[in-house]
């Protein structure tokens, strides 16, 4: 059997297979749907196997427009390295291009009882599937499930911050925008165990406003507020995006203990 005849053989195979493909252990991207996984078959004919995990060198739609890279994170499949949504709504700036971004990393506490500086979060929108309480849909499968590997839609968060530097002094930084592909494929991440912790912290008394929850300079007793279904199902379903929001700022705050971080708000924009 020459090559062609052995390419036309697994393409045929593929084309049998795509009513339940999944995401590979290589990480290619398995779309719901059947044209755009009928594409990815036959762009995965012409590269060569092996290489790293997931690290395809560009997904496209039929249009050849880039859907990006499909990553395994905390056990659901999301979609990073790819375009934002072009919905207006999502315009805003990119946390690298603000003051918060690296502040914690540059900053650390120099002594103990030296909370400064500090940021307020107040959520202004976010992705309606983010807030949905059934998302199990979009778990990673274990290989050898006949469950094709759903990914996460495009999602995103849109928040403003304060930085407080001391009592007195402060800057406001207005109209930030994380989506999820604005996420490397190979960065770092916050583990759920991780994420459970910031949900745990307590301010400390010296600096705490108690129950009252406002943009600083004091901070609230609980850093986030996850008071209804709605607020837990976004910090849950968020979480890849919470995480990188702390790991672009420097913020260790759920492997270290750091309380500089706080949420006006979460779910009730």
């Amino acid at each position: 059997m020459n090559s062609l005849s052995i390419r036309s053989f697994i393409f045929s195979c593929a084309i049998l297979a795509l009513g339940g493909c999944a995401a590979q252990s290589d990480g290619s991207l398995a779309q719901p749907n059947f044209k755009e996984a009928f594409n990815a078959f036959g762009a995965a004919l012409n590269k060569p196997a092996g290489g790293q995990a997931m690290a395809q060198p560009g997904l496209t739609d039929q249009q050849g427009s880039q859907l990006g890279k499909m990553a395994a994170i905390n056990a659901q499949n999301v979609m990073v390295e790819a375009p934002r949504p072009a919905d207006p709504r999502w315009t805003g700036k990119r946390i690298a291009d603000t003051a918060l971004a690296g502040l914690f990393t540059n900053r650390p506490i120099s002594r103990p009882g030296d909370y400064w500086p500090r940021v307020s979060i107040r959520m202004l929108d976010y992705s309606e599937t983010l807030a949905a309480s059934q998302n199990i849909q979009y778990l990673r499968q274990q290989p050898g499930s006949v469950s094709p590997n759903m990914v996460r839609p495009p999602e995103c968060i849109k928040f403003d911050a304060v930085i407080w530097f001391s009592d007195k002094k402060s800057q406001k930084v207005d109209g930030v925008v994380l989506c999820n592909g604005d996420l490397k494929f190979d960065g770092e991440r916050l583990t759920i165990g991780a994420m459970r912790n910031y949900r745990n912290l307590m301010a400390p008394v010296s600096i705490s406003s108690e129950q009252l929850r406002t943009a600083g300079p004091r901070v609230p007793a609980k850093l986030i507020p996850l008071e209804t279904p709605e607020a837990i199902s976004l910090y849950q379903n968020g979480g890849y995006l919470f995480g990188e929001l702390f790991l672009q700022m420097g913020y260790r705050g759920p492997l270290d203990g750091d309380q500089r971080l706080w949420f006006v708000n979460l779910a009730n924009k």
